[in-house]
């Protein structure tokens, strides 16, 4: 703790004195710490909806089924598996309602373009409904809704029996479920090889799992091969920008029809609904988000269909673009509109949609974010893989979900570092923006200086707000970085839940006193706060906020999230700073910017 003198001899003796009583043990990832074991199916029976296929239709076209299930395109004439649906009143059938602009859809703007989608779900353990086998495919659709049926949606008391919590009476009605929407591969299908594993593994994990048949060929005749050859895309651009976008908008129009949906909705919790899209498909969900879109060769950047209402995605090997063209924009500043929560998978040897134009649109999010990385895995789906992106997937989903079933899930994100027996993966990005402040709770926001290369922290709006509007002096700027604290010490206090131990004060001081550092210090250590008021150069200006208590072993309970600290090594030149985030991976480039990490020094609130 050198950095808490000033430049006077005098005060530098006492510094290093000081630095020896404060030395705090070796820093540490303090958050993602453990090795998790991976995920297997869930606790649920699964059923889908209705995708029957006329089988005498598909072979007198002289097509594969799979065509049909893409949208393939053969002399002109389109083929798409609404065309072949022996029972398509059961069906789930949508239309997706195309923006009124020629400039961005030349061919189907203003119009309703027909869409099909099937749909996952937990599903009573007395159904016996057959599985479908799907034509041409090893692939069977478990438990199908039979032509004319309802879906056998699974019973409230039955879905909470799993988790233990059990009503008596039994409540009566469907559970209520979040719902997922699902975005497949650049065209692919939701019932091709790899899709259909991954609806019903959601599904039997307590999700409802939407997934329409884009059809992309009905739009573009890309093929996922071609993403990389400037040539092909600058004679093709309008029309795979047109794609693109049909991608968002048939998203929305399906979470519409959903909502609508007789016999689905009641099933449906509209508060929690989430994403998950594999390539192309992580792209849409990420426009669905608020990420603008890169719509011509000289990268203008426009809006696309969003949806607030879903509120986390995941995104497999998500396509952010090439080098020469991003996906989101000049140098990704498109992907500065996501707020909600995004979890990227990426693949480091992945060369069709490259890790570094994800990472860098990842870090351009203002939502929590991360990013894991998968070493040797490229645009495909390994067997050797799949726990560990399942595991992450469905941490993340139930974690900013927050399904009331599963509201540990949080604290375990937080500290999953990796997935036990695949390929030792690497969480490159973690940045959890707090969840919205309940009674008592504030956000601590970070404020950057550009002029001094300073951080500084703030709890009370009135203070933010000052800063906000210059009164604080030039160069200060939100970091875009905050944390949940409370701003009293009974909330935390008072009579803890277990498991939560009591607050901390957060001591405020200001070096610019008798010399001292022109700087802000904190601390929720006590005996830390007491020998910082007798070290001279630092005035107290006493308590900051309230944040829960780290134990001895510098860790926090669960479901909390460790505050780090960061010091830029300033004291020989009278200019300390420290930096405090909640993101091991911003303290791992602060460390790479030569700052010192210090680790673990209080907790913060989900």
């Amino acid at each position: 703790m050198s950095s808490l003198a000033d430049s006077t001899p005098t005060r530098l003796v006492a510094a290093f004195a000081l630095a020896a009583a404060l030395a705090l043990p070796p820093a540490r990832a303090a958050n993602h710490t453990d090795e998790v074991a991976p995920l297997g199916a869930g606790p649920y029976r699964v059923a889908c909806t209705n995708v029957a296929q006329d089988t005498a239709a598909i072979a007198a076209s002289g097509a594969r089924p799979q065509d049909f299930w893409e949208g393939r395109v053969a002399n002109d004439d389109t083929r798409y598996i609404a065309q072949v649906l022996s029972a398509p009143a059961t069906a789930v059938r949508f239309g997706a309602a195309v923006p009124d602009d020629r400039g961005l859809y030349p061919r189907f703007a203003g119009q309703s373009v027909d869409h099909v989608a099937i749909v996952c779900h937990p599903t009573s353990s007395a159904n016996a409904d057959p599985d479908y086998a799907l034509p041409g495919s090893t692939e069977v659709v478990p438990r199908m809704q039979p032509a004319g049926a309802a879906p056998k949606l699974i019973g409230i008391a039955e879905f909470l029996e799993p988790h233990g919590i059990v009503f008596s009476p039994p409540p009566t009605g469907p559970a209520k479920l979040p719902l997922i929407v699902f975005s497949h591969g650049l065209g692919g299908s939701p019932i091709s090889e790899g899709y259909l594993q991954a609806l019903v593994g959601l599904a039997s994990h307590g999700f409802m799992v939407a997934a329409p048949f884009h059809g992309d060929p009905r739009f573009s005749r890309i093929r996922i091969e071609d993403l990389g050859d400037v040539a092909f895309l600058l004679t093709q651009f309008d029309q795979f920008v047109e794609m693109e976008l049909m991608r968002p908008a048939a998203l929305k129009s399906m979470v519409d029809a959903l909502l609508a949906h007789p016999a689905l909705s009641p099933a449906i919790d509209a508060d929690r609904i989430g994403g998950f899209g594999t390539s192309m498909g992580g792209q849409a969900l990420a426009n669905l988000l608020g990420a603008r879109l890169t719509t011509s060769f000289s990268r203008a950047c426009r809006e696309t269909v969003r949806d607030p209402r879903v509120k986390a995605a995941v995104g497999l090997v998500p396509y952010a673009g090439q080098s020469f063209l991003p996906s989101f924009c000049d140098g990704q500043s498109g992907a500065g509109d996501v707020t909600a929560p995004y979890l990227a998978i990426s693949g480091t040897a992945d060369t069709t949609a490259p890790i570094a134009q994800a990472e860098q649109a990842v870090n351009r999010f203002a939502s929590s974010r991360y990013l894991v990385a998968i070493p040797g895995l490229g645009h495909e789906l390994r067997q050797q893989d799949v726990g560990d992106i399942f595991t992450w997937s469905v941490t993340f989903l139930h974690a900013y979900l927050r399904p009331d079933y599963d509201r540990g899930a949080f604290g375990r994100l937080v500290r999953m570092a990796s997935v036990a027996g695949g390929t030792t993966e690497e969480l490159r990005v973690d940045v959890h923006q707090p969840f919205a402040p309940a009674g008592g709770e504030v956000r601590v926001i970070e404020f950057h200086n550009e002029n001094l290369d300073h951080y500084f922290i703030a709890a009370g709006e009135d203070e933010i707000a000052v800063i906000d509007g210059g009164g604080a002096g030039p160069g200060w700027r939100r970091t875009g970085l905050a944390f949940k604290a409370s701003s009293l010490a009974a909330p935390i206090a008072g009579i803890p839940p277990p498991g939560v131990r009591p607050a901390s004060a957060v001591c405020r001081f200001y070096g610019a006193l008798a010399g001292g550092p022109n700087s802000h210090f904190f601390t929720a250590s006590a005996s830390e706060c007491d020998l910082v008021k007798r070290s001279g150069g630092w005035f107290y200006e006493g308590i900051g906020f309230y944040t829960p208590e780290v134990d001895s072993g510098r860790l926090c309970a669960t479901g909390q999230i460790a505050v780090l600290r960061a010091y830029n090594n300033g004291f020989p030149r009278n200019d300390s700073n420290h930096r405090f985030v909640t993101s091991d991976s911003t303290l791992r480039e602060m460390a790479r910017k030569g700052w010192t990490a210090e680790g673990n020094v209080m907790c913060a609130l989900p």
